[in-house]
């Protein structure tokens, strides 16, 4: 990982903790389709803008960027000793 890319600070744990519970529960509720359109729109927008997904992306592409930052977030708590790999989401 490019030294340049990681925060200058550390995230306190509970924070990271909390954000993972965050994801996890958006994208179950992306997989039901039980978010707000407009809720979607402005994270995907935020993710696109961030380089996380693609610009204009669709709702599984979403549903993997959520799941993806989730398992970087598990990394940064040192739940993996190596960056997490994506993995599809159904």
């Amino acid at each position: 990982m490019d030294p340049v890319s990681v925060c200058a600070r550390p995230v306190l744990r509970r924070d990271a903790q909390a954000l993972i519970g965050v994801l996890a529960t958006l994208e179950a509720l992306a997989m039901v389709s039980q978010l707000d359109a407009d809720l979607v729109d402005r994270l995907s927008r935020r993710f696109a803008s961030l380089g996380l997904m693609a610009e204009g992306g669709t709702e599984r592409e979403f549903r993997q960027a959520l799941a993806d930052l989730n398992q970087r977030m598990r990394y940064a708590l040192g739940e993996y000793d190596d960056p997490p790999q994506s993995l599809p989401v159904p």
